[in-house]
């Protein structure tokens, strides 16, 4: 079960938001990571089908989308960035009715969704009463609807506090031991606790891919150097900050790249956000 995608591009007017854009995704979770504006929430689009492509190819499974759209929708389950739900439903009617939509006879997964993503206790409450991050765990419930074999999910963890956010990832994790999962975010620390592997996007291009150790390689060289908290925005202009400690006087950077004359810093260990910021420079 592989999605496969290969030289995609889309326009919109005479601006281009992806070109030449090929990947390939297996089982397990896939990361695309990269600022506002890259093309990550386009790539998901066309890969929910919910936008033309104007150029290129893609295929879940060996079936492609242009001559089996109706076989890979069924496959697949789509959390779009903005989502619209009916306020006067409840989370438990809105799954029950995309759930017949669906075809599913069986109403059990509608209970477990709603008991897998903590939301039982909501379970009855008008939409338009939830929080954001109640409602992002909705939008979860109904993507995963189906057992999809291909997930696609734009910014999942949005407004999701501390323990929202551990019984979505555990979720995630779970389901994705039997299906190709995607999810995009412009936070790195999110693609190193979840994904196997990692695409990195600027101006709808891939300008990087592969398994986080294989992108946390690519940071080079990183330091730890303290220094006085006066000189914390000076240091900033001349070098690539991915991290700043600040205690009374004296702050701790952590800089990604060689150090400039005059600053002396302790090696560590590069992380993707290191990777990340290395990259995208």
């Amino acid at each position: 079960m592989v999605l496969s995608v290969h030289n995609l591009s889309k326009h919109y007017g005479p601006q281009a938001a992806l070109h030449g854009v090929s990947l390939s995704a297996g089982v397990g979770i896939t990361a695309l990571l990269g600022p506002n504006g890259s093309g990550k929430s386009t790539l998901l689009r066309l890969l929910a089908t919910v936008a033309p492509l104007d150029g290129g190819s893609i295929s879940f499974g060996g079936r492609e989308y242009a001559t089996a759209m109706q076989q890979v929708r069924a496959t697949l389950g789509y959390l779009p960035q903005h989502l619209e739900l009916p306020g006067d439903l409840t989370p438990r009617r809105l799954l029950r009715y995309l759930a017949s939509l669906k075809n599913l006879a069986n109403i059990r997964q509608t209970e477990e969704l709603l008991t897998a993503l903590g939301l039982v206790q909501l379970a009855d409450r008008q939409l338009d009463r939830l929080s954001g991050g109640e409602l992002r765990r909705v939008g979860l419930a109904q993507a995963l609807l189906g057992n999809p074999r291909l997930l696609l999910l734009d910014e999942p963890l949005v407004g999701l506090d501390v323990a929202e956010r551990q019984q979505v990832l555990w979720r995630l994790r779970q389901h994705a031991t039997g299906a190709v999962v995607l999810f995009s975010s412009h936070v790195a620390q999110e693609a190193e606790a979840l994904a196997s592997q990692v695409l990195v996007l600027r101006a709808g291009g891939i300008i990087a891919s592969g398994s986080v150790g294989e992108l946390c390689a690519q940071a080079g060289h990183v330091s730890e150097v303290c220094i006085a908290a006066a000189a914390v925005e000076e240091t900033m202009q001349r070098c690539v900050v991915s991290r700043v400690a600040r205690e009374e006087n004296q702050a701790t950077l952590r800089i990604v790249g060689p150090l400039p004359p005059g600053l002396l810093g302790t090696p560590v260990p590069p992380t993707l956000e290191d990777a990340y910021l290395a990259l995208q420079r």
